[in-house]
């Protein structure tokens, strides 16, 4: 096998396991970094071991010589680490999303990074300059939908859950984890959008399929909601 042909398989591999989208916990988020919007230098992966739940194991890459999205190497280190933790979906960013140097700790918070003059005073999702264009979702690539309930059905969702353990004690507790866990899905390059949902469709929805409430099912209600609102914006849009 050719040393292109073997970049192009095991990067496909990764793809594949993104397209296949949103299918429960535990969750591999993978980001890429670099000097500019062209060549990766690092890649992050963490993972998310439940709803709610922080980052849980994080591994860094980084290739001084080759881009990483096509180094076979890390690509089967990276397809190796998300099976050793029984990742069931991943979710990763299809460009570069900003200099693979931390703030604070590879330079001066509140400063831009002087080893990457490319990304001073731009948007890190579009690659444009600072005040040329607002930030916009859409042309975030990866986006995952996270099931947001109403402190009015807390009780009734705890009641039907099969794993109300994993839930939290109070809604409070719960916000406060949801809250934190979109903010690293975000950190990580993912576009995270809550959904709210209903606790007696998502109960229905799981009888439908013979499913029971737990994480799994609420992660895949949720993404398929977040779908049919993606569907129906992209209709009106087109004013079909």
């Amino acid at each position: 096998m050719s040393k292109r042909h073997r970049r192009r398989h095991t990067r496909t591999a990764l793809q594949r396991k993104a397209r296949k989208g949103f299918r429960g916990y535990p969750i591999a988020t993978v980001a890429y970094y670099g000097p500019d919007d062209r060549f990766a230098s690092k890649v992050a992966v963490g993972i998310i071991l439940q709803e709610g739940g922080d980052v849980a194991f994080l591994e860094r890459w980084f290739s001084q010589d080759d881009d990483v999205r096509t180094d076979p190497a890390i690509s089967r280190e990276i397809v190796e680490f998300i099976s050793q933790h029984q990742v069931k979906s991943v979710v990763m960013t299809d460009g570069i999303i900003g200099c693979p140097h931390e703030e604070g700790i590879d330079y001066p918070e509140g400063e831009s990074c002087p080893q990457c003059p490319y990304w001073a005073d731009r948007d890190r999702w579009t690659g444009e300059l600072t005040g040329s264009k607002a930030r916009r979702v859409s042309e975030v690539k990866a986006v995952a939908g996270y099931a947001w309930y109403r402190a009015e059905q807390w009780e009734r969702l705890r009641e039907v859950a099969a794993d109300q353990e994993t839930l939290g004690e109070t809604y409070e507790e719960w916000v406060a984890n949801a809250e934190k866990a979109v903010r690293e899905m975000r950190r990580a390059g993912i576009h995270a959008e809550k959904v709210e949902v209903d606790v007696e469709e998502l109960l229905a929805w799981c009888k439908a399929r013979n499913r029971d409430v737990d994480g799994e099912a609420r992660a895949q209600y949720a993404a398929e909601m977040l779908r049919q609102r993606h569907e129906g914006h992209d209709r009106a849009g087109s004013g079909g």
